[in-house]
């Protein structure tokens, strides 16, 4: 997990320097330079995949959380097994399954993006690997929770 915290920061900070460069040459050499755009958006697809990512891992995926507190114990757990386990289906066959045939065509067509000079596949393989990041810590909460265990993600927590 820290070396995907690492990735994090260092993907947004190389997204938070092209952003920069694209307003600076705009705006210092009368034209952005032709990639920048192209940079910063498949920087912010993979940070936002990444992120939810992480997110999930740190169980702060969006939830309603003010209501299952009232629940009790018991119920709370088996509503976050239930929760866990969609994630999951969703994570590996929408995501990492959907995702991989995106990635398959993207190379088999050829397509590139054209200001970067790649394939576009690279552009659509952070959602299969979002979703294979986001399957692993799926399955890593169900198993914590069907044996009991308690996962600390800090300091507010939850699922």
């Amino acid at each position: 997990m820290a070396f995907l915290q690492v990735l994090l920061v260092v993907v947004f900070s190389i997204l938070v320097v092209d952003v920069i460069w694209g307003v600076a040459s705009r705006y210092l050499l009368g034209s952005q330079a032709s990639w920048s755009e192209e940079l910063a958006r498949l920087l912010m697809v993979w940070l936002a995949l990444l992120g939810a990512a992480l997110a999930c891992r740190e169980g702060r995926h969006l939830g309603l959380d003010v209501i299952v507190r009232n629940w009790p114990e018991e119920v709370q757990r088996i509503n976050r097994l239930l929760v866990s386990v969609a994630v999951l289906l969703f994570a590996s066959v929408i995501m990492l399954g959907g995702g991989w045939q995106l990635v398959s065509q993207r190379f088999a067509s050829g397509q590139m993006l054209p200001a970067l000079d790649i394939a576009k596949a690279w552009f659509y393989l952070a959602l299969p690997v979002s979703g294979m990041l986001i399957s692993m810590f799926s399955i890593e909460s169900i198993w914590a929770i069907l044996v009991n265990d308690v996962i600390e993600y800090g300091e507010e927590g939850g699922s």
